[in-house]
């Protein structure tokens, strides 16, 4: 009895991960609604964004970090696309993904490098927990650069070239 109770509180103290439903609310009140499962022991990410089509080119996404390599990772799981950048901010902590709701939003802007990776590119570039969760989609890298105030309260925008591919609303 003695070892199956040590057993569970080795099993419910180790870093497992943690859901929280999380809404974001923008610099123009425009609101995100996504799930948060992060778990901080493995320093890895993942957000379920909600449905954005309300927003002008909205596109709702899955985005993995992992926070180990630094790489994360936007999924649009109708293009079959995946999108791999630097995680342009830290990991946040176990509170800020609980609050409910925040205004913490950090708009920046995504430039495609219009050159597909593979499975292996990716596993180079971002590591093996990249490269699993964007396995069997079209991958791509892009720059990212923090978005300038006449871009602000629009999110995410990813560019080929001057033509905006992806307006993208959600935590990345």
């Amino acid at each position: 009895m003695i070892i199956g109770l040590v057993t569970l509180l080795l099993v419910s103290v180790g870093g497992s991960p943690e859901v929280n439903h999380l809404v974001e609310i923008d610099h123009q009140g425009c609101t995100v609604a996504m799930d948060v499962i992060h778990d901080s022991s493995a320093k890895t990410v993942l957000a379920i964004v909600g449905d954005v089509s309300k927003y002008k080119n909205g596109i709702q996404t899955v985005n993995f970090h992992d926070y180990n390599t630094g790489y994360g990772a936007l999924k649009d799981i109708n293009k079959q696309t995946c999108v791999i950048t630097k995680s342009p901010v830290p990991m946040g902590t176990d509170k800020q993904y609980r609050v409910g709701i925040t205004t913490e939003v950090h708009d920046h802007v995504l430039n495609l490098v219009p050159r597909t990776l593979t499975y292996d590119d990716v596993k180079t570039l971002a590591g093996p927990k990249v490269a699993t969760f964007c396995k069997d989609y079209t991958s791509l890298y892009a720059d990212i650069t923090k978005a300038n105030k006449q871009r602000r309260g629009k999110f995410y925008e990813l560019y080929i070239g001057d033509t905006t591919v992806i307006n993208h609303a959600g935590q990345f």
